[in-house]
Parts: C-alpha cells; sequence; structure tokens
C-alpha cells in the first residue's frame, strides 16, 4: 500500500492550501511523491491521501493507472461505501471500484437523478475508460518487466521466456488478468512467475534457465513490484496510448 504526500511551503501543503508555487519554493523537492510501505518519508512533506487527492493528484506522480486505481480501492474499502461523500462514490465508479452494482446504480438514480437503465449504461461506460487504463497500465508494466529479465538470463533464455509466456502476457496486457494468486478466476502470470495453482511445480523456476546474477527469489520478487504493484523507475517518456 502506498501513500500520496504533498510539499509544505511555510506551513501550506502545495496543492492543497497553495494553487500555484515557484520551483524555487521548493528547495529541489518535487511537489508530490509517493512512498511505499515502509519507505522512509522526506522530511518537509505531509500525507495527503485521500479519494480525491489520488484522482486530481495522483495520476501526475503514479507510474501508472493502476497504482491510483489500487489506492483509491483500499480507500473506499476502508471507508465503506455508506461512508462516503457523493463526489467520492463518483471517483469509486470511474475507477471500477465501488463494492457492487446495486449500490452505484442506487447512487446514480438517487443523487444524478438518472434512471436506472441510463446509470446502467453509464456504469458500462465508466468501467470501459477504466479498462482502457488497465491495458495502458499493464503494456507499460511489461515493458519494464522485459527490462528486469535480461538482467537476470542470457538474451536467449530472456527470448525463450517471453515465447513461453506469450500468451499469459497476452491475457495480462489486454485484459489486466495477473492470475488466481492475486484473485482472478483463471491462471495467470503471477501464477507462472510463482510455480502457483496450474503451473505448480512447471512455472519459472523449472525452467532450468542459468541465473547471471542473484536468486530466482530476487528475481520473482523483482517481477512482482513491476506486475502487481507498479514499483518500477521509468527511464523515458515512452507512451503506450
Amino acid at each position: 500500500m502506498s501513500k500520496l504526500y504533498g510539499y509544505q511551503i511555510s506551513g501550506q501543503t502545495v496543492g492543497i492550501d497553495i494553487e500555484s508555487w515557484e520551483n524555487d519554493d521548493l528547495n529541489n523537492n518535487k511537489p508530490f511523491i509517493i512512498i511505499n510501505s515502509g519507505d522512509t518519508i522526506p522530511s518537509g512533506y505531509v500525507d495527503i491521501s485521500n479519494i480525491e487527492n489520488w484522482d486530481t493528484i495522483g495520476l501526475n506522480v503514479a507510474n501508472d493507472y493502476l497504482v491510483v486505481k489500487f489506492e483509491i480501492k483500499n480507500l473506499v474499502d476502508q471507508t465503506g461505501w455508506s461512508g462516503l461523500t457523493n463526489n467520492e462514490k463518483n471517483i469509486a465508479i470511474k475507477y471500477y471500484a465501488y463494492p457492487d452494482d446495486v449500490s452505484a446504480i442506487t447512487h446514480l438514480m438517487t443523487t444524478m437523478g438518472m434512471s436506472q437503465q441510463n446509470a446502467q449504461v453509464y456504469l458500462v461506460q465508466q468501467w470501459h475508460r477504466h479498462h482502457a487504463g488497465v491495458i495502458n497500465a499493464c503494456k507499460k508494466r511489461w515493458y519494464y518487466v522485459k527490462f528486469i529479465i535480461p538482467l537476470f538470463l542470457s538474451f536467449d533464455d530472456a527470448e525463450d521466456l517471453f515465447d513461453t509466456v506469450q500468451q499469459l502476457i497476452y491475457e495480462y496486457t489486454e485484459m489486466g488478468r495477473l492470475g488466481k494468486i492475486n484473485g482472478d478466476k483463471n491462471d495467470g502470470i503471477m501464477d507462472y512467475i510463482h510455480s502457483a495453482n496450474g503451473f505448480a511445480g512447471q512455472g519459472l523456476k523449472e525452467n532450468n534457465y542459468t541465473l547471471l546474477q542473484g536468486d530466482w527469489n530476487t528475481l520473482i520478487t523483482m517481477m512482482n513490484d513491476v506486475f502487481v504493484n507498479g514499483v518500477y523507475n521509468k527511464y523515458d517518456d515512452i507512451n503506450m496510448d
């Protein structure tokens, strides 16, 4: 789980209390940062993690859409649907983070004045837009996993692995499927990586590839961080749209 932080200038938080600021005021700091669980919080920053800030600020700071969706879903689950404001419920619908269709449709009918049919169509439309964000994020994550793998495997073994998991990667990048180990109904790329469920005893570690460095647990952890958590260091401005 991650949190969103904003930098403070003279006790006021950028983006919250201050709408505009000069770069010199930041003292070479970024206006907003995301801190992953267990990481050290730099001085000068305060926690601004809430559903609305993740929506308006998070997308400009996070590596990809799925990071923001995951954190919004966590906050929705922690607060509970009945405890959300109307705007927070609208955001939850936008990110496909609501508990069930009935709750979402009831909200749209009572607060937005929609008919039941229009509310149902609206939910589908919002899900469709959400799914575009999922696909875009998964393609970015796969791009960076392909940077990690040749650090541990020879190019020949890396290419062989790419061929082996081609169908699983298609399901990941086109459907957002991670696998049963991550709550999906069918096996996916993470089941293969962890040699779990349908890939027990015949996953990544069983391919007899020679590691160039480290161990399997290190490689698997690094791949998991990217595939599941969206934790990776961007080194260019690729556009996967």
